[in-house]
C-alpha cells in the first residue's frame, strides 16, 4: 500500500489463488460490497469450480475476447523480444530451451505475459467496483502484483498460501528428479536394445557406405504401421521410394515415441526396412551420464528486460526453471551428441529431411549437422497447418544470422509460403510444395452432406490439449443441453481419449454421444463441425461442412482459419453465442451453402497444394 495516497481513493484489487479457503478470505475482504472477478489460468476444470463457488457473489468477467486481442497485440513485440535474447545468449543450451522455442505448449511466458497485460487493462476499465483476480499459480499472481503495485491508484491485497507454495516446490523438485532418473534408465535401455538389433548401415572402416546417405527423419507412432505391421510414413508419404528411384541411398532416422513399446517398434521396423539409422545406437553410456549430470546442475543465470513496459523477469525465469525440471533439455542434448557420434563412426550424409515445425529438437539437428556435416543439405517439410499464433514457427529478423535453420523449407501450400515470406523468412529458402500428408483428402470426390434442419448433427472435434478439450466440452454442453433437436457427436483426439475425461465430464446429456468412427466418415453425416484447434476444420471445409470456431477464455487461440474472412468460418466465445451462431448456420438455404462451398474449396486449395512427381523432386 502507498502511504502517499488516501486508501479511500484507490481502487481495491485482490489477487488470490483458486483454492476455496483463499477465495473465502477474499470474499470477507470485500465485506458484501459488489465486485467483479476474472480467472487467469489454463485449468478449465479449476475455473469451473471457482465459478460454482463464487456464483451469485460477484460479476464474472468473460475475458476470452480480450485475451485474444491482447495476444494479437503482443505477438510481434514478443517475437522481437525473444529475437534480441537469441542474439545475446546464442548457444547450444539456449536453442535447446523452451524460451527460445516460443512453443505455447512447453513455454508459458507469452501466455502469462498476456494475463499480466490483461489484468492491467481490467484494473483500468473496471470502474470503481472492487476487482478479484484469481491467478492459477504463484508465477501468475506474482507477475500481476509486480505490474500493479507501483501504480498509486490501486490498493493491492495479495493472498498467498506459503506452506502450499513450498510443498508445491518440493513436489516439483522430487518429480523432476524422478522423471530424469526414469529418462536415464530409459535411454540406457534404448541404447542397449538399439545396438542388439544391428539395424544401422555398415559404417566400419572396411565397409563404409559406398555413397552419401539421404536421411529422412520420421516420427514413429502407432499409425506408422499397417494392420500387417508394415511401416508407412504418415507425414512424408512415398517420398523415400521416390528418392530411391532417383538413385539416392535413402535411410530412415526413426524417432520412436516414448508412449510406444521400443522393442516392438524396432521389430516392425526391422521387418519393413531392414536398415535404419538409430540415433540412440550411436550413443555411449558416458554420453547419457554426462548429459544427465549436466541437466541436474544447470541453472538459469540470464537476465530478462521488460516487454512493452511489463516486468517479465520473474515469469520468464520461472519458465526457464520449469523447463530445467523437465526431461526435454536432456533429450535435446542427447540428440546433438548422437550427431557427433555419427561423425566419429564415419557416417556420410548428403542430405537430411525432416518435418518442419521449428522446434528445439529440429534446431539440435541443424546445429549438429552444420558443425559435423557442413556439406549436408538440410531440408524441412512443413507438414502440418500453421496458425499465426503458434509462435514457434516465427522469429525476429534480427536473429536470422544466428538462428539454426534448414537450407530449404518446403511448404504444403500457397498460404504458408506467403505467410512465411511475409513473416521474415528468407524468400530464397521457402519453396511452395504440396500437402503430402493430405493427399487422400485432396483426391476425394465426395458429394457434400445435405443439411438436416429437422435433426441437425453437430460434430465436435476435440483438441490435443486436455484443458482445451474440457473447455470446449463444457461450453458445448451449456449451449445444447436443453436443445434436444440437436444431435452432438464428440470425437476425441487419439492422444486424449474419452476414458481420460469421464470423471471430469460426468454423465453426458442424452443428445450427446462419443464416437470412435474415423473423422472422414463422421464428416459425411454431420451438418456442422465445432472446433477450437485442429486441422480437421480444413478437412470439414473440403467435405463441404460448415465450421464453427470456439474461442478460448483461458488460453491463446491457434485457429488455422483465423486469417481468412468471417465468411469462411463462424466464431463464438460463450455458450449463448455458440447457440446463436449454430442457429444462423442452420438457416442457410442451399444456394447460400453452395456459394460458401465454392469459397471453402478455394481456401482448401490455398492451404493444401496438389502433390505430384514435381513435389517430391523438390527434395532432391
Amino acid at each position: 500500500m502507498k502511504d502517499s495516497v488516501d486508501s479511500e481513493t484507490r481502487q481495491p484489487i485482490i489477487i488470490c489463488p483458486p483454492g476455496k479457503s483463499s477465495i473465502q478470505k477474499a470474499l470477507r475482504l470485500f465485506n458484501d460490497k459488489p465486485f467483479q472477478w476474472a480467472y487467469l489460468g489454463e485449468d478449465s476444470l479449476g475455473a469451473m469450480a471457482v465459478e460454482r463457488f463464487i456464483s451469485g457473489k460477484g460479476q464474472h468477467l468473460e475475458i476470452g475476447d480480450k485475451l485474444q486481442e491482447t495476444a494479437g497485440s503482443l505477438r510481434q513485440p514478443y517475437i522481437d523480444y525473444i529475437g534480441k535474447l537469441s542474439l545475446k545468449y546464442n548457444s547450444l543450451e539456449w536453442w535447446a530451451s523452451s524460451i527460445s522455442d516460443k512453443n505455447l505448449w512447453s513455454s508459458k511466458t507469452f501466455l502469462y505475459l498476456c494475463y499480466v497485460r490483461l489484468s492491467r487493462d481490467l484494473a483500468k476499465t473496471g470502474g470503481r467496483e472492487d476487482l478479484l483476480l484469481i491467478g492459477e499459480n504463484r508465477t501468475i499472481r506474482q507477475g500481476i502484483l509486480e505490474n500493479l503495485e507501483d501504480l498509486p491508484q490501486y490498493e493491492i491485497h495479495l493472498i498467498e498460501t506459503p506452506v502450499r507454495n513450498r510443498l508445491d516446490a518440493i513436489y516439483k523438485n522430487i518429480s523432476s528428479l524422478i522423471a530424469k532418473v526414469k529418462l536415464l534408465a530409459l535411454m540406457i535401455y534404448r541404447v542397449l536394445q538399439a545396438r542388439s538389433y544391428r539395424l544401422n548401415p555398415s559404417v566400419t572402416k572396411q565397409q563404409r557406405p559406398a555413397e552419401e546417405l539421404t536421411l529422412i527423419h520420421s516420427w514413429i507412432l502407432e499409425r506408422s504401421f499397417s494392420d500387417m505391421g508394415e511401416y508407412r510414413d504418415i507425414f512424408l508419404g512415398d517420398l523415400a521410394n521416390h528418392l530411391k528411384n532417383k538413385g539416392k541411398k535413402v535411410v530412415i532416422v526413426p524417432n520412436i515415441l516414448y508412449t510406444l513399446s521400443y522393442r516392438q517398434a524396432l521389430k516392425k521396423l526391422q521387418k519393413s526396412l531392414k536398415i535404419i539409422l538409430l540415433p540412440e545406437s550411436f550413443l555411449k553410456l558416458s554420453d547419457i551420464f554426462r548429459v544427465f549430470i549436466k541437466t541436474l546442475s544447470s541453472r538459469d543465470r540470464r537476465s530478462y528486460p521488460d516487454v512493452q513496459g511489463i516486468r517479465i523477469a520473474g515469469i520468464i525465469a520461472d519458465d526457464a526453471k520449469q523447463y530445467l525440471q523437465r526431461t526435454s533439455l536432456a533429450q535435446n542434448l542427447l540428440m546433438y551428441e548422437a550427431i557427433r557420434r555419427w561423425k566419429q563412426a564415419g557416417i556420410l550424409i548428403e542430405s537430411f529431411i525432416y518435418t518442419y515445425e521449428n522446434q528445439t529438437w529440429e534446431k539440435m539437428y541443424c546445429l549438429g549437422l552444420r558443425k559435423y556435416f557442413p556439406s549436408a543439405r538440410i531440408i524441412g517439410y512443413q507438414h502440418s497447418t500453421v496458425p499465426r499464433m503458434l509462435l514457434t514457427y516465427f522469429f525476429s529478423r534480427d536473429e536470422l544470422p544466428v538462428l539454426p535453420f534448414p537450407d530449404k523449407v518446403i511448404t504444403n501450400g500457397g498460404y504458408t509460403e506467403k505467410l512465411f515470406k511475409e513473416s521474415g523468412y528468407d524468400p530464397t529458402k521457402v519453396v511452395r510444395g504440396g500437402a503430402i500428408r493430405y493427399t487422400g483428402l485432396l483426391k476425394q470426390k465426395i458429394a457434400p452432406p445435405q443439411m438436416n434442419i429437422t435433426y441437425p448433427v453437430i460434430l465436435v472435434a476435440l483438441s490435443v490439449s486436455k484443458n482445451e478439450t474440457v473447455e470446449l466440452i463444457w461450453k458445448v454442453i451449456r449451449a445444447f443441453i436443453d436443445k434436444r433437436q440437436y444431435k452432438i457427436i464428440l470425437k476425441f483426439h487419439p492422444t486424449f481419449p474419452y476414458r481420460l475425461f469421464k470423471r471430469e465430464i460426468g454423465t453426458l446429456p442424452r443428445n450427446f454421444n462419443v464416437s470412435e468412427t474415423p473423422i472422414n466418415e463422421l464428416l459425411l453425416k454431420c451438418n456442422l463441425l465445432v472446433y477450437a484447434f485442429t486441422a480437421t476444420s480444413i478437412e470439414a471445409l473440403a467435405s463441404g461442412v460448415p465450421v464453427l470456431h470456439i474461442k478460448s477464455g483461458f488460453t491463446i487461440d491457434r485457429d488455422n482459419l483465423a486469417d481468412y474472412p468471417p465468411d469462411i468460418r463462424a466464431s463464438a466465445s460463450t455458450p449463448e453465442d455458440i447457440l446463436k451462431a449454430t442457429e444462423k448456420i442452420m438457416k442457410m438455404d442451399e444456394s447460400e451453402l453452395a456459394r460458401k462451398r465454392r469459397l471453402w474449396a478455394e481456401v482448401v486449395g490455398d492451404m493444401f497444394g496438389p502433390v505430384d512427381e514435381s513435389t517430391f523432386d523438390l527434395f532432391l
